[in-house]
């Protein structure tokens, strides 16, 4: 593995490198987030206080009608449509054309303004939540969000889409994919001391100053009686709720809402938005595919009679340690994978299963999470006591 110190182009180890990038990254996406929802929650107001005095303002007219064609019907472009599908709030279009096809004012007559959580409300205010806890964690004071700015958008209610166009680009700048900040956050997910430091070198020297700033933590130290070999695979990872696991988590949450699958109904309609001001990557693959290249020459993971593909789509498995040695491994079915329950019996040294998995899982490629127990009744039937269960994810999804 070859050193990262001069190809990730920051001091991993200075406290002011991560100051300063979450400032100009996260404060600014922070704001088009609260702006969102702050927009949402204004415009609710308005139309539950009067909606026949709130139609005598024209941007509520552009966005409740605008691109409703004569039929009732939204047109493809229809900014109607848009505050709809983002911002949940719309009147029955087909109801507002009959009442004016029948000489009737539609709101005289009781049409009412629909108010409905969707897909892409949840995801920002996701984002907003773990946005708000990165910068809590290190003191940084979020922007306020102005009356005036608000009422701008409101004025110009198509400025909305620039607004969905700021988001995603933020929020792709921070990913993995294109920012090595964060990429160290994925590398030092739970990994063992010799691989991290191999990658990281100065990481050697300076662990504790990077733990203090960041929240890391030795995770599990091997039952070994070598000494070197104990510190050298001891599981180094972010301590729980700490800077890096509030960072790893929203790592998590972009790459799950943008891993655009037939199955994924909800991040497919996240796509559609996005897709009104920009060609959105599937993220996750995109990632993936980079990674697969290069492991290419370590082919997939075999353990026993276990092949393990890193693109199995929700694939979960435990294996279990004792005595430093892998003594088990156990799949974790479920109805939305086509793989049934088993336990099996292996015997692998935990030096040489390590050794197996670490490209893979300094690259985020795989999970490991170390826990307490397999969450099955009587898996563990015969084993007095393990050292440690290895959480083994191989994709990253809901």
């Amino acid at each position: 593995m070859e050193s990262y110190d001069k190809i990730v182009g920051f001091d991993y180890t200075d406290e002011n490198e991560w100051r300063k990038w979450i400032k100009e990254k996260f404060v600014p996406l922070h704001k088009q987030l609260s702006i969102i929802l702050k927009l949402r929650e204004s415009l609710e107001n308005i139309l539950k206080t009067n909606l026949k005095e709130a139609f005598s303002q024209r941007y509520i007219e552009k966005i409740l009608l605008g691109g409703v064609t004569n039929d009732g019907e939204y047109a493809s472009n229809s900014l109607a449509k848009l505050y709809k599908d983002t911002l949940g709030i719309y009147i029955n279009p087909k109801e507002w054309v009959a009442y004016h096809k029948a000489g009737l004012d539609p709101v005289e007559n009781g049409i009412e303004c629909k108010f409905e959580d969707t897909p892409f409300l949840a995801f920002i205010t996701e984002i907003k939540e773990l946005v708000e806890e990165i910068l809590s964690k290190i003191e940084i004071e979020p922007q306020d969000i102005e009356d005036k700015e608000i009422k701008e958008i409101m004025n110009s209610p198509e400025k909305i889409l620039e607004m969905i166009k700021e988001i995603y680009k933020f929020i792709v700048s921070i990913s993995a994919n294109y920012d090595y900040h964060m990429f160290f956050i994925l590398n030092t997910h739970c990994i063992p001391r010799v691989f991290i430091e191999k990658a990281y070198p100065k990481l050697k020297e300076n662990f504790e100053k990077v733990a203090e700033v960041l929240g890391a933590e030795e995770k599990f130290v091997p039952n070994v009686n070598d000494e070197k070999i104990r510190k050298e695979y001891t599981l180094i990872g972010h301590k729980e709720n700490g800077l890096a696991d509030t960072l790893f988590n929203l790592q998590c949450m972009i790459w799950k809402r943008f891993n655009f699958s037939n199955r994924l109904v909800l991040n497919n309609e996240i796509k559609e938005i996005f897709s009104k001001v920009v060609r959105p990557n599937n993220l996750w693959l995109e990632f993936i595919e980079k990674w697969k290249k290069q492991l290419s020459t370590l082919g997939e993971l075999n353990f026993s009679t276990v092949t393990i593909n890193i693109t199995d789509y929700n694939r979960i498995l435990y294996f279990v340690i004792k005595n430093g040695l892998v003594i088990k491994v156990v799949n974790d079915y479920s109805p939305r994978t086509t793989y049934a329950f088993y336990c099996e019996d292996i015997s692998i040294p935990f030096t040489e299963f390590m050794n197996k998995i670490a490209p893979y899982i300094f690259c985020g490629c795989i999970l490991i999470k170390p826990i307490k127990e397999i969450p099955s009744l009587g898996i563990l039937s015969g084993v007095n006591k393990v050292d440690l269960v290895l959480k083994f994810i191989t994709h990253w999804s809901d």
